[in-house]
């Protein structure tokens, strides 16, 4: 009776779900600060314009406007095996959200949360504070 026990114990474990996963490697950058009146941040200028910015962090950063007042900047390593060759997201062709085409996560732009795929774990997000028409990114870690 003991070993159906056992046995069986063994096998409810094995049907949970195994959230683990490398840790999301961090890159400590130089603080960015983007003038949001330039022409080349135009996008940035809008309720859900996105701005990719290439050589910070892991991957790169997209910035993203949530609102006036309200920025986003998002690690472009994806949070599913961050250590994989080909893990970094991009913007879907329907530009509506973020996805990965190695393993087919898919990420909002509001808050970075995996909305498909394998991925369980939100994209990593860097500090945005907005000062009149400076936008300035830190490499300091939100979630």
């Amino acid at each position: 009776m003991r070993v159906f026990f056992v046995i069986g114990l063994v096998l409810l474990m094995s049907c949970e779900p195994q959230l683990v996963d490398d840790p999301i490697p961090l890159v400590t950058f130089n603080p960015v600060v983007i003038n949001l009146s330039l022409p080349t941040y135009s996008k940035l200028r809008v309720d859900g314009g996105i701005y990719a910015i290439d050589n910070i962090g892991v991957r790169g950063v997209y910035v993203y406007r949530v609102n006036s007042t309200t920025y986003r900047a998002y690690e472009r390593n994806c949070s599913y095996h961050p250590n994989a060759a080909g893990s970094t997201i991009n913007i879907h062709s329907s530009n509506l959200f973020f996805q990965d085409p190695s393993c087919s996560s898919n990420f909002n732009f509001e808050e970075g949360n995996p909305t498909g795929g394998p991925a369980w774990r939100p994209l990593q997000r860097y500090n945005a504070s907005l000062a009149g028409n400076y936008l300035t990114i830190t490499s300091d870690v939100i979630n």
